[in-house]
């Protein structure tokens, strides 16, 4: 049997407190021996054995205190970037619902906490209306056309007109107003005209107009710096668009986008929409959903088919273009903010970007690529696919993957970590509150695998994952029948038959 090996207390003193031999001072009999004790000399040696002891907690506490405000100095940074949602824990709740009958302006463009969008009443009647952010409750409200009778002869349509907020430090919402539609039917999308179609521009702070006017035939606006673009069609197909004043209707440029023309879609479908985008360098003109025409205060620019969709980055200031290469892979060209390039793959979306990688573009194929939107130049590739939107904070790239949530180092392309998706679920949009990442997910409203098409999606999750090491702090499912989440300026949106703002 083997000895065992254990530890002693052990206690450690000056050398001039060992016992000496015999007669000498301090020794058996001498002076300063056990008859004569001298506590003093004892006193002080063990004082200077407690000082590194001290020394080593005190240098301890201090760095922690240093680590936990760097942490809150980072998290408060985080806290003021656009898409970072205010923070959240397990007790998820239902603060109110969005009203499907008002379009809002986009909340990351708004300040403080108010929001505002055009609301449409059944009666015919539209109004701008604010409402605090967190409780739905109704700050004030602008009427904006009376109650009137509006005949429909499609079943489904989408609204002309809408709200745009005025870029830069003033604080004032264009409103076009009009009962102008476009109708889907069968084949094709038609767009039914209206007698009444008017700007109006209003202050955020208090509803009041400060000006308005008619724009007859308008069908799609924006609000660029100093000014508002209008599109209005002629008779031929072509679109006429014209910048003026915000506030005196006098004109700054004019500019014709010929017909996109009367060609059906690759799947027959006929589309007759119209769009307007703000991008950093000028103005993208969307017509027939699938041209847009980029112009920067006069002829057009350059012209870009979206034959697969395109989307807008205000982050970038971008519009971005999906299409197909010779080969049948697909491409995404980028207009706006630098040079026109032409990248493989789809544009990743982005909930939350801090800054931190500067110019970063992210597309997405059978691999993930990033590149520098400055030169178009590749910067890494990952072997992941992409399911939801991702987010880029603190020097690194957060992707929701079919697999899970990925950590990548945006200066290298290395994975740092990956948080596995638990069996049966499935991944959404990745969003943060600067505490964690947030990721939506789904699984079966039964317990075990999805079985049939029927069994999916059944219930919505949420799950925050620590940054530095992906591991999972909590996981809550979402409140009502919310199947999955996003980020709308601040706050953190649940979506599902309907959406609502959490907290």
């Amino acid at each position: 049997m083997g000895r065992r090996v254990g530890m002693e207390p052990v206690e450690l003193v000056e050398r001039d407190d060992l016992p000496r031999r015999l007669g000498e001072p301090g020794g058996p009999g001498g002076p300063g021996g056990p008859g004569e004790p001298e506590p003093a000399q004892r006193r002080r040696s063990r004082r200077w054995l407690l000082v590194p002891v001290l020394a080593v907690t005190v240098a301890l506490v201090g760095a922690q205190a240093v680590v936990e405000l760097r942490d809150r100095a980072a998290v408060a940074a985080l806290a003021q970037v656009p898409g970072v949602v205010r923070p959240v824990d397990e007790d998820l709740r239902i603060r109110w619902t969005l009203d499907a009958r008002t379009e809002w302006v986009p909340w990351a463009e708004l300040t403080g906490s108010i929001l505002v969008g055009l609301r449409r009443e059944s009666d015919g009647s539209q109004a701008l209306v604010a409402v605090e952010e967190l409780t739905g409750e109704r700050r004030w409200t602008t009427p904006l056309a009376d109650a009137h009778v509006v005949e429909r002869t499609d079943e489904g349509f989408d609204h002309v007109g809408g709200c745009v907020l005025e870029p830069g430090e003033a604080r004032r919402v264009v409103c076009l107003v009009t009962d102008a539609y476009l109708g889907f039917r069968q084949t094709e999308t038609v767009l039914v005209p209206s007698a009444l179609s008017r700007l109006v521009v209003a202050d955020v702070a208090d509803g009041s107009v400060v000006a308005e006017r008619e724009v007859p035939g308008a069908v799609a606006f924006t609000v660029l710096p100093g000014a508002v673009a209008v599109g209005v069609p002629r008779s031929d197909g072509a679109l006429v668009v014209t910048a003026t004043d915000l506030l005196t209707d006098r004109q700054q440029w004019q500019s014709v986008v010929p017909s996109a023309g009367d060609e059906p879609d690759d799947g027959g479908f006929l589309d007759r929409s119209t769009e307007l985008i703000r991008t950093a360098d000028g103005l993208a003109v969307v017509t027939a959903g699938r041209r847009i025409t980029v112009l920067d205060g006069g002829p057009a620019r350059t012209v870009m088919q979206a034959s697969n969709g395109y989307t807008a980055d205000s982050r970038l200031g971008i519009v971005a273009a999906f299409g197909q290469d010779d080969e049948g892979r697909e491409t995404t060209t980028i207009s706006g903010s630098g040079p026109e390039l032409v990248l493989p793959g789809r544009l990743v979306r982005v909930s939350a970007d801090d800054g931190s990688l500067s110019d970063l573009v992210l597309t997405v194929g059978s691999r993930t690529r990033a590149y520098d939107r400055s030169i178009g130049r590749e910067l890494w590739d990952v072997g992941h696919g992409v399911s939801g939107a991702a987010v880029v904070a603190r020097g690194r790239v957060y992707l929701s993957t079919p697999d899970g949530v990925v950590a990548i180092d945006g200066s290298t392309g290395a994975e740092l970590w990956q948080a596995p998706v638990l069996e049966g679920r499935t991944m959404g949009d990745l969003v943060t509150d600067g505490h964690h990442v947030l990721s939506g997910q789904q699984r079966p409203e039964e317990p075990g695998a999805a079985t049939a098409l029927n069994d999916w999606p059944g219930v919505g999750e949420l799950v925050a994952y620590r940054f530095e090491d992906g591991s999972e702090d909590w996981r809550v499912d979402l409140p009502g029948t919310l199947l999955g989440v996003a980020s709308e300026g601040h706050t953190l949106i649940g979506w599902g038959n309907s959406a609502a703002v959490l907290g």
